[in-house]
Formats: structure tokens, sequence, C-alpha cells
């Protein structure tokens, strides 16, 4: 299975939100596009595979699960709908028991999991992919692309996935203060989709959209641990050295060489951040590793 390019690492800062240019006229999405309530062979199956974690999961409309300011979402295709469950139970809930247990997982497991068919697209044209809701609840959209070939959905959706488990985690157990404490005033805030890749990890983040907060800072750290390849992580973790052998020999620009001193500033937090983070999951019977381990075999298997 192929490799994303650590090259284009610094612009998956998309993951969850990224902006639309489309003239569409925004509208609410309509409750008739959504199938009844009622007990099929899908819900049956969803019973199965997920009754173990105490966990609905819902592909139908109910307005109270769905943000209000999505719009132009449709349901899935009821046929992706179990393949999807399946999905997440085989490549996220598995490798998530991998590093800790089945109990713990089911203690600490959303109590639903709401599937969408589309995109979903907000007034500001910016386009999500997945959204958590105080640890309780995970929405996952543009299920109808399922394809386990299409190696970039699927490394999408498992960040969704693990991004929204690490907030479930640092929300049960408290984020310990000193991952707080690292890079307390480089955060953005709102201002996330204005930070280039190069810029966020000046900052100590993985992602521009890890600049929105602590909160998200911390659940890009977890998720890009997990689903990166080794040659992305090596970008990350490891500083650039200035005179390296190259095509074009030693750096003579000013600019390129204060971006890498920057760069390599920011590498020092995140790696600061990731021995906190390692610290504290395993105070709770958590190992990432392992769950790196687990998920790396199947997506690269």
């Amino acid at each position: 299975m192929k490799y994303l390019k650590y090259f284009g690492l610094l612009a998956i800062f998309g993951l969850f939100f990224a902006c639309s240019n489309d003239d569409e006229t925004l509208t609410p999405s309509d409750q008739d596009l959504f199938p009844a309530k009622t007990n099929t062979e899908i819900d049956l199956k969803l019973r199965e595979l997920y009754s173990p974690y105490n966990t609905i999961v819902e592909y139908r409309y109910i307005k109270n699960y769905l943000d209000k300011d999505w719009y132009y979402i449709t349901p899935p295709e009821e046929a992706l709908v179990v393949p999807m469950g399946e999905f997440l139970l085989d490549y996220w809930v598995k490798p998530l028991e991998a590093g800790s247990s089945a109990e713990f997982v089911a203690e600490n497991f959303p109590k639903k999991i709401i599937l969408v068919g589309s995109e979903a697209k907000k007034l500001d044209g910016s386009r999500v992919l997945g959204q958590a809701e105080a640890g309780t609840l995970i929405r996952y959209t543009e299920v109808n692309k399922y394809d386990l070939g299409d190696f970039d959905w699927m490394t999408m959706q498992l960040h969704t996935a693990f991004h929204e488990y690490a907030h479930i985690l640092h929300q049960t157990f408290k984020m310990p203060n000193e991952y707080r404490k690292v890079t307390p005033d480089n955060y953005t805030k709102n201002g996330w989709q204005a930070v280039s890749g190069s810029n966020a990890i000046e900052r100590g983040m993985l992602t521009p959209y890890g600049t929105n907060g602590v909160s998200d800072d911390f659940a890009e750290l977890f998720a890009g641990y997990i689903i990166y390849s080794n040659a992305e992580l090596a970008y990350i973790f490891e500083d650039e050295q200035i005179n390296t052998n190259s095509d074009n020999g030693p750096l003579t620009n000013p600019n390129e060489f204060l971006g890498i001193i920057k760069r390599n500033e920011g590498r020092a937090f995140i790696r600061t951040k990731f021995v906190i983070m390692k610290k504290f999951l395993s105070s709770v019977g958590f190992d990432l590793d392992k769950v790196r381990e687990a998920v790396q075999a199947k997506i690269n298997g």
C-alpha cells in the first residue's frame, strides 16, 4: 500500500476542516432525506458489533445528533453502513484494545457513533470531516466515499477517529498541566486556517489544526503519531540539518536558514509534549506504541 510522502505532511492540516469555494446556496438538510427509524438487518448487525461497548451506531436523521450549523448533509448509502461499522471496529477499536484492554475501551468509549454519507458544510464554506461532543458522541462524514483501497480516505477517517478518541481520554483523565505549559502562547484559536504546515511546526504543533488550542494540539499529536508513516514522523520529530549534502550545496538564503532554526525549536516543543503525553497515557493504562503498531500493520499490511 502506498505511503504518503513526508513532503506532503505540511498540507495535511485540512483533515477536519478545509475551505470550499463552491458557489452553492446553502440550505438546511431535510429530515426526509434520511431513512425512517426501524429495526432492520443493518440495525441488528450494528448492535452485534457495538453492544460490547454500550454504543449505538446511528445512520438515520436525528436532529439532536447533528450540528445545527451543518448544511447539505445526506445519509449514508445503506449498503455501506455495516462495512463502515466493521472498518471502524477493525482499524480503530481493536487497535485501541491492543494498547489497553477490551474493558478499558468499553469504559471509555462514545455512547453514540453518528454516520453521515456526505461531507458537511458550514455557512463559512468550511468542510467538516468529523466531530466529537464531550466524549459521548462522535460523528463521521463522507461515509459514501467508503473505499479501503483509497489510502487517503482511509487515513482521513482514522485520523478523525483517533483525534476524537484523544479528546475522550484527556477529558476523562484530565490532561496534565505540564502539557498545557509547553506552548501556552502559541495557539491561534479560530485563526488556525491561516496557519501553514511549516508555521504549525514552528509553533510546536503537528498541524495547523493543532494550533486551534491545547485540546486539539493534544488530539493531533495523538492521532498523528498513530497514523503517520515513519518518514512523516521523522520529519516532525527529528531536527533538520542546516548544512546537509544536497544538490544545491549549503544553504545561503538567510530566510531559509532562519526557517530551519524556527522549525527545530518547534520540534523540541513537540518532543517535550510527546514525552508528557506518553507518560500520562501510560499512567492510565494506555500504551500508545502498541496502538500505533496495530494500526500500521492494518493500513500497510
